[in-house]
């Protein structure tokens, strides 16, 4: 991990004012909505997907169209090391803000007098966690293939085209086309159950469609970028 990229990358998304205001809409909406009702826990707090996505969008693609990748790597940086630095930045970066809302909402419910557990509390945020890094993974390799913010259009034509499948699937009764559709959702939001290890075994295949996941989207994001042709011809 290049410690620099990473807050370069924190940096760049902080000073952004409208990449700030859609945080703070994320973050604070699921907590309202948890103090508004009552026995949900921290269900309402959703997935961790919108704060990955708000962190990520762009994380290589942006540097490529503004230039930035051709002075970066005229310095002794290895591309794999960015590729893996950007990855970090945006899991760390949304694993935090996923914790804080999860440290809030656990705030809220025990000012009721409703706290979840402790086990509760570790299972859910490990979880949220997982999506995050697994999340910015397949960002990440959508950014390294498409310039400025185009991962973003991708992931949510990919989001919705899962979706179709599933509905086509469920309507003509094909379970070959609901399994494509789950296949690929899972694909776009690497998750792990953490709560089956309480009342069974832990779920294998999750953890290993997981790491597979985010080894493979990791693999070829470093593959793109090797083979990436840079011009560095100043004007």
């Amino acid at each position: 991990m290049n410690r620099a990229l990473v807050v370069a990358l924190w940096r760049q998304r902080l000073t952004s004012p409208l990449r700030v205001v859609v945080l703070g809409f994320m973050l604070l909406v699921p907590l309202l909505a948890t103090a508004a009702s009552r026995g949900a826990g921290l269900s309402l707090l959703g997935d961790a997907v919108g704060l990955v996505l708000v962190l990520g969008v762009g994380a290589i693609g942006q540097d490529v169209s503004s230039g930035v990748l051709q002075l970066l790597f005229a310095r002794p940086v290895r591309r794999s090391e960015y590729v893996l630095s950007r990855w970090l930045a945006v899991g760390i970066g949304a694993s935090a803000l996923a914790l804080v809302q999860v440290t809030l909402a656990w705030g809220i419910l025990a000012g009721r007098g409703a706290p979840p557990t402790p086990q509760e509390v570790a299972l859910f945020a490990a979880g949220r966690i997982l999506e995050t890094f697994g999340v910015a993974a397949v960002i990440v390799l959508l950014s390294s293939l498409i310039a400025g913010y185009g991962d973003l259009a991708i992931y949510i034509l990919a989001t919705m085209t899962a979706g179709m499948i599933g509905m086509v699937g469920q309507f003509k009764s094909a379970p070959l086309l609901v399994r494509a559709g789950e296949e690929l959702h899972g694909f776009l939001v690497p998750r792990i159950d953490l709560a089956q290890a309480l009342v069974g075994s832990p779920p294998w295949f999750e953890i290993t469609s997981w790491l597979s996941t985010v080894t493979l989207c990791l693999a070829l994001a470093i593959l793109v970028m090797n083979r990436k042709e840079l011009s560095y011809a100043s004007g």
